[in-house]
């Protein structure tokens, strides 16, 4: 009986490790037979785009499409780039279009769209305004709900239209000036703050923590300070890499952002082609237009359109000192801060800072006092703050030491060279103030300044509401106005880690 029993058990043994080994078999069999699938269909897809026939093009781009554009973008990408033929193209930005609710997963995404929708504009034909078809982002039509699939609930999580209510005073950062009080406080929002590494990007993130808000701060340098100084901190690309775009739309979906602060002046050229999709992400904006951004990036073009405005300015010469006289600043066309700056008071100094400099543009050398002057230009044009300072010391090109001072010729000069490029939103102004009085302007940034913090402190704070604007809300003068004689003096701070 004892052998019966053992020999029983033995065989129930055996036949559950048989069962476990042929459903261990089926898998194999079923993942191999998807991934056998899988790999036809791709190429049934790669050969129907290259397919004479437009018919059989048009449908390889529906199926495309139907596994996904994150898998698909490529191979789309791939055959606009080649096709010639209209009926196959408008195929592809109404696919595309069908698409909307796909999250902006991959680099390739962001491009295929960006070019959906610039081909849409060139050819309005494309467009099928019915209420029952999709269209693109910003054109009138119906949007498809996004995907009930549970497994993707977290990639299509809806947004509160209305801002939160303000934060306690537990959140305000305490290393700065406490706010003067606010009756018409705004509430706490989840701004996304670029260019956390540099000393406008770190002012502006300590600025709105002091406020309560909460920042999510991004940095293409993993050391960045500003990283460790906000609420989040995430490393992003360059912005002139091909995944930026990504990137950025990936962190605010994930960290649900409602508002979009740059203070890198080069990452609007990424950023200002693709506000529809910064919109899409549930991010609030505020910016000025790319003519305006490489009129102040531009050292030359600026020189041309204070010209052409009639402001006082250094005369400038490109790539020479012809008719410019001396002594001369030399720097580069598409320069920041100062590097790579020369002064030349001789022919032969000239001469070799023209060699030095890469493609530069040459000055006079403006004499008298340096002042830096924060704006604000608010989305309707208008100029509702100059907050001007001596630049008593600078480092780097960033001023260390500094005072401010009111004097309405200098806003004056300011606000009509803001015009001359028609910028929007924050800039920062330098000139000089000759001896006899006379105001120049030689270069705006469009973007807060490294030495922000003395015009907050100074009682104007811009960044609370330009956020303000940027939200929708009413600008409040009353709270952009710095009081002259306030004195800065900086100092390093640490930030440890481990």
């Amino acid at each position: 009986m004892t052998v019966l029993a053992l020999s029983s058990e033995s065989t129930r043994s055996l036949a559950g490790l048989l069962a476990l080994l042929v459903g261990i078999c089926a898998l194999m069999v079923a993942a191999s037979w998807r991934f056998v699938r899988l790999v036809r269909v791709r190429r049934g897809i790669t050969a129907g785009l290259r397919h004479p026939d437009p018919d059989v093009r048009c449908a390889a781009i529906v199926q495309a499409a139907e596994m996904g554009l994150a898998t698909n973008a490529p191979a789309l990408l791939r055959a606009v780039r080649v096709e010639k033929d209209p009926a196959v193209l408008g195929a592809v930005v109404r696919t595309v279009a069908g698409r909307q609710w796909e999250p902006a997963s991959t680099a390739g995404i962001v491009e295929l769209r960006l070019w959906a929708r610039a081909y849409a504009e060139r050819h309005p034909e494309v467009r099928r305004p019915s209420s029952a078809e999709p269209m693109l982002a910003g054109v009138p039509g119906t949007v498809p709900p996004p995907s009930l699939d549970p497994l993707r609930a977290e990639e299509f999580r809806t947004r509160q239209d209305q801002v939160p209510e303000g934060a306690g005073d537990d959140d305000i950062a305490r290393d700065l000036h406490a706010p003067p009080p606010d009756d018409d406080r705004m509430g706490r929002v989840r701004v996304l703050v670029t260019g956390a590494g540099g000393p406008a990007g770190i002012a502006v993130i300590r600025s709105l923590r002091a406020r309560g808000h909460h920042v999510i701060a991004l940095d293409a340098d993993p050391t960045a300070a500003g990283l460790r100084l906000a609420d989040e901190g995430h490393v992003v690309p360059r912005a002139d890499a091909s995944d930026y775009l990504a990137a950025l739309l990936r962190i605010a979906t994930v960290s649900e952002a409602q508002a979009l602060l740059c203070t890198v002046a080069e990452e609007y050229r990424s950023l200002v082609p693709a506000l529809d999709y910064l919109d899409e992400t549930g991010l609030h904006t505020l910016m000025p237009s790319l003519q305006s951004v490489e009129a102040c990036v531009d050292k030359w073009l600026f020189a041309q359109a204070m010209t052409a405005a009639g402001l006082p300015g250094p005369a400038t010469g490109l790539g020479t000192a012809d008719d410019v006289p001396g002594p001369w600043i030399v720097k580069p066309r598409f320069g920041r801060g100062s590097r790579d700056v020369a002064v030349a008071t001789t022919r032969t100094q000239l001469a070799a800072a023209l060699r030095r400099v890469p493609d530069p543009i040459v000055q006079t050398q403006l004499s008298g006092e340096e002042f830096t002057c924060d704006a604000l230009v608010d989305r309707t044009g208008a100029v509702v703050a100059t907050a001007p300072r001596w630049r008593n010391e600078t480092r780097g090109g960033i001023s260390v030491k500094g005072t401010t001072f009111e004097d309405p010729i200098v806003s004056d000069v300011v606000a009509l060279s803001l015009k001359a490029v028609e910028l929007i939103g924050p800039a920062n102004v330098q000139g000089f103030v000759a001896e006899d009085g006379t105001v120049s302007v030689h270069e705006i940034n469009p973007r807060f300044s490294g030495g922000l913090p003395l015009t907050i402190a100074a009682g104007a704070d811009v960044v609370e509401e330009y956020l303000r604007d940027i939200m929708g809300l009413t600008v409040r003068p009353a709270r952009l106005v710095a009081r002259p004689g306030v004195t800065m003096t900086r100092y390093f701070c640490e930030v440890f880690e481990g």
